[in-house]
């Protein structure tokens, strides 16, 4: 008879404990979808602890052939704010919005707003940039199709202006959480900050300013630095370079001392290394996207990586 109330206590005391765990319990997580992974990064950057993100591009598939699964398109309907690039990179995703019944998640643009690069085609003469602002036929062989460079997010200065744009939309969805979301937008800002230095400060001591990429990728890096991109390899996916413009590289390669020929981990680098054989130069890997170790699902990390690899090539 005595042990009763000790029980009935007990049990009052668990049932308030369980109470208090369940006021005390987080918000629900502001589901984020991204296109790809270093717009998945700011995202988690930006949102921490009051966003769940899913990257819909897998790691090692390029978004320019990238075609979603039924599954994934699911998930992609259940976000509140849908992070995408833009300017063509993956445009089954404005197919799929478009279906979507009811309330439609806040779409936030990267490139919207942004200078953009339009791109050329293989025809540009050895030695000069294989993209740019270039709008007509009055320059050599050099000609455009109408069509933007997509890759924004290379450029860390460009990256602050899509940080404090995502900062925006989170605040929208999530105004209570707008005081947490502009502390850590500013909190990246400034790393963001010092890697746009750090690049500036190394990118300046190179002694080689040129370079041969795979793909047009790093066409803002170069832009932003002070770097000229004088041959790319592929302009599209599978489009290996005419014997023309195969020779047009390898002269590129000769007159400016180019060492290394730049690859990347979402092409097949094949034709790189026989470019690189012809010339006899090394073949490097430059990463636009993330995802594999030493740097992760880090873009500060990806971006120091790429640093690196191209002091290796070009200081």
């Amino acid at each position: 008879m005595v042990m009763r109330p000790i029980i009935i206590l007990m049990s009052l005391m668990l049932t308030l404990a369980s109470g208090s765990a369940v006021q005390a319990a987080p918000p629900v997580k502001v589901p984020v979808a991204a296109s790809i992974l270093p717009l998945a990064d700011f995202c988690r950057q930006i949102g921490g602890e009051r966003v769940e993100v899913q990257v819909l591009i897998p790691v090692g598939a390029s978004p320019h052939t990238f075609e979603p699964s039924p599954g994934l398109l699911s998930g992609l309907g259940r976000a509140k704010v849908v992070v995408i690039n833009g300017a063509g990179l993956e445009p089954w995703i404005g197919r799929f919005l478009k279906t979507l019944k009811g309330q439609k998640p806040l779409v936030l643009t990267a490139t919207e707003g942004l200078d953009l690069i339009r791109e050329v085609t293989d025809h540009a003469h050895a030695g000069e940039p294989a993209s740019g602002h270039k709008t007509g036929h009055g320059h050599g062989h050099q000609h455009t199709h109408g069509d933007v460079n997509p890759h924004v997010w290379l450029d860390p200065v460009f990256a602050q202006d899509i940080c404090r744009r995502l900062a925006a939309a989170l605040i929208t969805v999530d105004p209570e959480g707008r005081a947490f979301y502009e502390q850590q937008l500013q909190q990246y800002l400034e790393q963001l900050a010092a890697l746009h230095d750090k690049i500036a400060s190394t990118t300046v001591q190179f002694q080689i300013k040129e370079f041969v990429g795979f793909h047009p990728s790093f066409t803002y890096f170069a832009r932003r630095y002070g770097l000229k991109e004088v041959g790319i390899i592929e302009v599209a996916p599978g489009r290996e370079p005419t014997p023309r413009a195969f020779q047009a590289i390898l002269a590129a390669i000769k007159r400016y001392g180019i060492r290394v020929i730049f690859s990347e981990p979402q092409f097949n680098p094949r034709i790189a290394h026989v470019l690189a054989k012809e010339a006899g130069v090394s073949v490097l890997s430059l990463d636009p996207l993330g995802g594999r170790p030493p740097y992760g699902d880090s873009y500060i990390k990806l971006m120091e990586y790429n640093l690196e690899t191209m002091a290796q090539a070009m200081k």
